[in-house]
């Protein structure tokens, strides 16, 4: 091989590495959680009627859990097969205390992605 076919070679193989790494890193990028309202580890002072989530892409949100400490919250959450980026959940019978919201989203790629957050409702004496 002389220094003009080893030059194009190499040049080759480093487009098919910087390509094939790019698909794998646009594979891997999987729908998150932009915001919610509670924020994650925020301390509010009144009572939440909602949880509002909103992600960084549609997806279709399969699971929502409102716990408390011990015990799950009532919510008027229904798995739905919309897909949209910003779900709003009414959140009946909330009272002062520590919370996490568990959920689960599909994604544009199928894949399932799931995670959590927490809050604190602690109103001011």
């Amino acid at each position: 091989m002389n220094s003009s076919s080893t030059f194009n070679f190499m040049a080759r193989a480093i487009v098919v590495l910087l390509a094939s790494l790019s698909f794998s890193m646009q594979a891997s990028a999987h729908t998150g959680l932009k915001e919610s309202t509670p924020a994650d580890e925020s301390v509010v002072t009144s009572l939440p009627a909602k949880l509002d989530l909103v992600f960084t892409a549609e997806v279709k949100l399969i699971k929502l859990e409102l716990m408390g400490v011990g015990h799950e919250m009532p919510t008027n959450f229904e798995v739905s097969d919309q897909t949209k980026a910003a779900y709003s959940i009414e959140t009946p019978g909330m009272h002062p205390g520590k919370f996490t919201v568990n959920w689960a989203v599909i994604g544009a790629d199928g894949h399932t992605v799931t995670n959590s957050y927490s809050f604190e409702v602690k109103p001011e004496s």
